[in-house]
């Protein structure tokens, strides 16, 4: 997806879309795509769906207005979003409650739980004081202060981004924890960047849907979005689409999750549009 004019895609002109730079499998810039002259232009599977959508909403590849690719964090989106410096986010945004009050979200786009990944042996409990790091005022934040008993004892430590935790935990002595979605550290913890010894623990902190993020004042187009999202979930190309970015290699990075099309993380046309978090099994 590349830059170009902005607008609304709804009326005609054009479309700014939100997408996060390090968030694979759903979007994310490999470094050949990050350099500065070639601009932001993203890739993943949210990125993908997104052009899906587009296409089914304005009848045809062809037919879609210019879009322009959006840099945004897990703290910048909304605000961007309230600003109108994009008309949607597109990426791993968790339906909630809180934020369901303030902004329209599409039918979940996929599902996940949130998850811990420790440095150190196996077998070995984590250290007294164990310091853990995440993004600040996010649903992996307070599941991880919300879980009754982990076992050990702990201190988060706030990061504006995803980004900026993987760093954190990848560089910095003191960090011996990173909480975040489930999918997203598994990728952050593969590839020629993963710090050896990392492991995830067993324990799973809640489910959740992830939802494309939309202003309250535009339900014509929420219902465009979701109209579109259910003919991909239904058509030959979603497939295909987990194929992509679940099993196969993700472009750039060297490696790939290798994950099962069965599981429960993929949506299907059958998947209930909701606000509500949604269990996500063992395994």
């Amino acid at each position: 997806m590349t830059s170009s004019p902005a607008g609304t895609a709804h009326h005609g002109a054009g479309i700014r879309i939100g997408f996060q730079r390090n968030t694979p499998p759903f979007s994310y810039a490999p470094p050949a795509a990050g350099r500065a002259d070639s601009g932001f232009r993203p890739i993943g599977y949210s990125v993908d769906l997104a052009r899906l959508v587009l296409a089914r909403i304005h009848g045809g590849d062809h037919l879609v207005p210019p879009v322009e690719a959006v840099e945004v964090t897990s703290t910048t989106r909304e605000g961007l979003l309230s600003a109108g410096r994009i008309d949607i986010e597109c990426g791993s945004t968790t339906i909630t409650e809180a934020r369901s009050q303030r902004y329209a979200f599409s039918r979940p786009i996929f599902r996940t739980s949130h998850r811990i990944a420790l440095k150190g042996r196996p077998g070995v409990p984590p250290a007294p004081g164990l310091r853990v790091v995440g993004i600040e005022g996010s649903t992996s934040q307070a599941a991880l202060e919300g879980h009754p008993d982990l076992g050990f004892a702990f201190t988060f430590v706030g990061v504006p981004s995803i980004g900026a935790a993987r760093d954190a935990f990848l560089h910095d002595d003191r960090i011996g924890a990173l909480v975040a979605d489930e999918v997203i550290l598994r990728s952050l913890m593969r590839g020629g960047a993963a710090a050896a010894g990392v492991r995830l623990l067993d324990v799973r902190l809640g489910g959740e849907d992830y939802g494309f993020l939309l202003r309250k004042d535009d339900p014509e187009f929420l219902r465009a979005v979701d109209t579109a999202l259910e003919e991909v979930f239904a058509s030959d190309a979603y497939p295909e689409l987990i194929r992509s970015w679940f099993r196969a290699e993700l472009p750039g990075l060297g490696f790939g999750l290798e994950m099962d099309p069965e599981d429960d993380s993929f949506v299907s046309a059958g998947s209930r549009r909701n606000v509500g978090l949604v269990p996500v099994p063992g395994g």
